[in-house]
């Protein structure tokens, strides 16, 4: 696992290299260099600890899911798994902070089919968090709204079906006829039960409010970020572009969303009238002080793990129990 794990690190930095000469280019490498000379490397302390405590954040909403599906382990521990899966900050949609149930079924037991509906629970909280930020900002500067609307309907949507037992029910049931899925029709239904009970009522709401406040803090990182910059925009026109650019993001599913952010933000800066090589800048400190700085701190954390819990992360993750 750790090996793979390196592989798809080094072929990240590589995708994230080109893009960075891509940028230089189009920005203008003088006017890039001289963005950068500009910044006072003094206040990234502050950027950073905005960004760590939404990861502190994400911990507690860590803790919160599992103590909703009755999953006890120490603290100690249960930081580590945590922080050791920002690491997969960098594959396809998070997907691979599925680590953290291969960490708990190795260690305790956990069946994955129980844990892993964690990890989605933790994608449709984090972007509810980061739609009513991005709405807020939307509803400041007048930007135009209606896809925002749409895809928070899409998310109140799901939400209102996992809620209810009887149509997912329903629906489960119609994909049982398919041979794949009819095999694994104890393991969904499991998956099913955990989701719904991490998505349902104050469990919602709880988890929606400490990604709304932890995500709300690292759009002040990127605020301060401009400061330092010399690019002054209104708090929430700031939250907006980084919110949507985020989503925007993840919602393509590649790694880290490089590129598909990275292409956003730049792009909403320079519709909001930022000189190209402010823009890139930005784009380069708080991706660097967000993606990058998470995978670092992932990497430590995983590799103290491995060592002091001497856990066979080189097998392959896996649903079945």
């Amino acid at each position: 696992m750790l090996k793979r794990l390196r592989g798809k690190l080094f072929i990240s930095i590589a995708i994230a290299a080109l893009i960075g000469v891509a940028f230089s280019l189009y920005a203008n490498t003088t006017q890039l260099k001289d963005s950068l000379l500009l910044f006072p490397y003094e206040i990234l302390p502050l950027i950073l600890g905005f960004v760590f405590f939404n990861y502190v954040l994400r911990y507690v909403r860590w803790e919160y899911y599992l103590h909703v599906l009755n999953i006890k382990i120490p603290r100690g521990e249960s930081f580590g798994i945590f922080m050791s899966s920002l690491a997969m900050a960098v594959t396809p949609g998070k997907m691979g902070e599925v680590l953290k149930s291969y960490f708990l079924k190795s260690l305790h037991g956990v069946q994955m089919s129980k844990s892993m509906p964690i990890v989605f629970a933790e994608r449709v909280t984090d972007s509810v968090a980061l739609l009513i930020i991005a709405f807020m900002g939307a509803y400041v500067i007048g930007y135009e709204k209606k896809i925002i609307i749409m895809l928070a309907l899409f998310f109140a949507a799901g939400i209102a079906v996992i809620a209810n037992r009887s149509a997912s029910t329903k629906i489960i049931h119609l994909l049982e006829r398919i041979p794949f899925i009819s095999k694994r029709i104890v393991l969904i239904e499991n998956a099913y039960e955990s989701s719904r009970a991490m998505l349902s009522g104050k469990h919602l709401l709880v988890s929606t409010i400490l990604g709304f406040i932890g995500w709300f803090s690292e759009c002040f990182g990127f605020f301060f970020v401009l400061e330092g910059l010399n690019v002054h925009l209104r708090l929430l026109s700031a939250d907006f572009i980084y919110t949507f650019s985020t989503l925007f993001g993840s919602l393509t599913f590649l790694p880290g969303g490089l590129g598909a952010t990275e292409t956003s933000l730049a792009g909403l800066l320079i519709l909001a009238k930022i000189p190209k090589g402010a823009a890139v800048a930005a784009v380069f400190i708080i991706r660097a002080a967000t993606l990058w700085f998470a995978v670092i701190i992932g990497a430590v954390v995983l590799s103290y793990m491995q060592k002091r819990y001497s856990v066979a992360l080189n097998g392959k993750l896996s649903t079945e129990n």
